[in-house]
Parts: structure tokens; C-alpha cells; sequence
């Protein structure tokens, strides 16, 4: 491992490999640490729009095609978007952009934590299993319960502003090719229950939801239902995930040389919890600002790192919490024209934020509102 870089980034997920991989190709020296092993596979129901690969060059073969979403209410309602997905194993999608970052120049390692940390008069020193590394920026990329956060950021995020997923992997034929979801309030009513094909033969049956309490059991009762049964039939359950999920983010994600990424600053997706795409997006902007800086030798292009510019290149982001925020005030989901205003400096998105809205207020049928409001509330008496 190198002792002196540019930039250290902690965690080697999609945020931190893609800030990496922007970073090395200006030319900076770039250290990325991953206290887990190669290989790993994340708890993530992994579907990732087309559009995202195109965005990021991606190959689409690192995904299982899935040309629509489906969104089914508790009245059996369907709401079915012609939105291209891949569904993708995330060890193998991870190890594809730790693999790209390296390409350009990044020293990548797995197995290697960092033990301790602290600001030096030049930047940051890091204590890791493989020595020390000094470097004059550090990026925090290491997930929703960051370790470089806890103990570097004046900010966190607390258990309140995050949901929880859990998930039962099958090994079955199941002639699926939609992502789905299904909204089941008699038994999960802060949430909905999903159902992701991973390839031919692997099919993932999951759960994420606000405050929800024993999530393996509210799975296990929803696997009794009839829809469920019908696609796993007798099948035993060949893994089991589960994760915290961000639905709210951090008020600021930069703390002077320190930035924040991906779920480490809490830039997820409330109501849908879908991460990917907005995570890479705030690894690619948080490189290309450090590539300012280092440039021009100041910090001042940092300045642009903030929630709002996240927003600005990320429509799903600031549809998702335009949505969440009017949900949470007014108990009621938003008419369309409430929702389009957030777009109106970028009027080529409304078609984009129409499919988002329709597809949203199916999601949100029958959810327990006032719980879900009492977290928030919880959330903000905290902070």
C-alpha cells in the first residue's frame, strides 16, 4: 500500500470505486481500502436502470434484463413502466468497478481496515492493517454505518433515518423478467414486499420498510401468501440478506477536506430505497471536484459538493424526496403539478418524473402514514 496519496478513500462500493475511477483517470494518486474480503456480496436487491449503465459505460451484461417495473396495490391494482432494468449480483458488479478504478492508476484493496484515523495538519492519517497512509483529502464511502463518519464528521446518521431490508434468496426456475413490487398493509405497512430476478434460475424475495420490527418474520409471514408460494413453491432458502438502508440524508456531506458519499452520507432514495445510481453519481461528482482542487491547489471547488447539486444531477433523487416530504406534511401523496415544479429548470425530465409519480402513489397505497410520520418525527426531535 502506498504511504502518501491524494486522496484515500474508505470503502469500495460503487460511490468509492466510481470517485476512484474519475479521480485516477485526471491523474491523482488514489488509495481505495475495503475492510471486507473480495468477493462479498452486499445485501442489495440490485436493480439498476439501463440508463444508469449508459450513463456510467457499463456493459449490460453485468445484469439480468428486466424491460418493466411492476407495482402492485392492495387492491391487485397494476401499474407496469416500461422502464428498462438490470438486476445485477452485486459482488460481481463491485468487483467490475474496483477493476475499472485499478485500470486508471488506483491502488485498490480488499481485506485491509482502517483501525484509526485522524486529521493531520496536511489532511488525514490513516492507521490500516497493510501501515499507514497519509493523504491530503479523504473520502468516506464505507456505507450507511461509517466508520470514517462516526468518528471524523460533525453529523450523523441516526437509527431513525434509516429503513431496513431483508431478503430470502431461491435457487428456481422462475420465468421472471420484471422487478416487482407488491403492497401487502395488512401485513407490512410502512414498506412493500419485492420480488427481483437475479438470473434464470435465482429469484430474491424481499422486504424493506420504515420501522419495522422482526423483518424476518414479517417476510416469513408474507412467503405464506398465494402469490409468493405460487413462484417458490417448496424451495429452500439458498441465502439470506439484510441491511439498513438511508432514507433521509445527512444536511451537509462535506466537512472541509472530509466528503461523504453514497449511503455514507445517506444519499439513497426514500419510499423506493433504491441506492446505486445515486451513489455513483455522488462519486463521479465528488472526483471530479477533488480533481479541481487538486488542480488549482484550493478547496474552493469543494464548495459545490452539497445535497442540493446531488439533486440537481440525479432526478430520481430529488423526485423521491420531493415526493417523501409533501407525503410526510400534507399525509397525503402530491398531485403531479406539486411534483413537476422540482423539475421545471429541467423540463426534458418531466416525462421521466410522470412515470416516477404514477408509479410512486401505487407504491405508497395503504401505508400507515402516521407511523411512518412519527419516525420523521423521531428523526428531527433527535437531530
Amino acid at each position: 500500500m502506498k504511504t502518501h496519496c491524494d486522496v484515500l478513500i474508505v470503502g469500495a462500493g460503487p460511490a468509492g470505486t466510481t470517485c476512484a475511477e474519475t479521480l485516477a483517470r485526471s491523474g491523482a494518486s488514489v488509495v481505495v481500502l475495503d475492510r471486507k474480503r473480495a468477493g462479498w456480496h452486499k445485501p442489495c436487491g440490485g436493480g439498476i436502470p439501463e440508463k444508469t449503465f449508459r450513463k456510467f459505460d457499463l456493459p449490460l451484461s453485468l445484469g439480468f434484463a428486466t424491460p418493466c417495473v411492476r407495482v402492485v396495490d392492495r387492491a391487485g391494482h397494476e401499474v407496469r413502466t416500461t422502464v428498462r432494468y438490470r438486476d445485477v449480483h452485486r459482488n460481481v458488479f463491485d468487483e467490475h468497478l474496483a477493476d475499472r478504478a485499478r485500470s486508471e492508476g488506483a491502488e485498490v484493496l480488499f481485506d485491509t481496515p482502517v483501525v484509526g484515523v485522524e486529521r493531520t495538519t496536511s489532511g488525514f492519517r490513516a492507521q490500516t492493517s497493510a501501515g499507514t497512509c497519509d493523504a491530503k483529502y479523504l473520502v468516506a464511502a464505507d456505507g450507511c454505518m461509517s466508520t470514517i463518519r462516526k468518528r471524523l464528521f460533525p453529523e450523523q446518521l441516526r437509527k431513525e433515518m434509516l429503513a431496513v431490508a431483508v431478503e430470502y434468496w431461491y435457487r428456481v426456475p422462475h420465468g421472471t423478467n420484471s422487478l416487482d413490487f407488491f403492497v401487502e398493509p395488512a401485513i407490512l405497512d410502512t414498506g412493500y414486499a419485492y420480488v427481483f430476478p437475479k438470473d434464470p434460475e435465482t429469484l430474491v424475495v424481499g422486504i424493506a420498510g420504515v420501522g419495522v420490527s422482526k423483518p424476518r418474520a414479517v417476510l416469513d409471514r408474507l412467503l405464506a401468501l398465494p402469490r409468493y408460494q405460487a413462484l417458490i413453491g417448496s424451495a429452500p432458502v439458498h441465502q439470506v440478506h439484510g441491511a439498513g438502508i438511508p432514507y433521509r440524508h445527512l444536511s451537509r456531506i462535506r466537512d472541509g477536506r472530509l466528503l461523504l458519499v453514497g449511503d455514507a452520507a445517506g444519499l439513497n432514495t426514500p419510499i423506493i430505497f433504491a441506492g446505486i445510481p445515486v451513489a455513483m453519481s455522488s462519486g463521479r461528482l465528488a472526483g471530479e471536484l477533488l480533481a479541481e482542487a487538486l488542480a488549482s491547489g484550493t478547496e474552493t471547488p469543494l464548495d459545490r459538493y452539497t445535497p442540493d447539486e446531488i439533486g440537481r444531477i440525479s432526478s430520481g433523487f430529488t423526485g423521491c424526496h420531493a415526493y417523501y416530504d409533501h407525503l410526510i406534511a400534507q399525509r397525503r401523496p402530491p398531485a403531479f403539478h406539486q411534483l413537476a415544479r422540482h423539475f421545471l429548470s429541467r423540463p426534458h425530465k418531466l416525462p421521466q418524473a410522470y412515470v416516477l409519480w404514477r408509479s410512486l402513489n401505487r407504491l405508497v397505497e395503504g401505508l400507515n402514514l402516521e407511523r411512518i410520520a412519527a419516525t420523521h418525527r423521531r428523526e428531527q426531535d433527535q437531530g
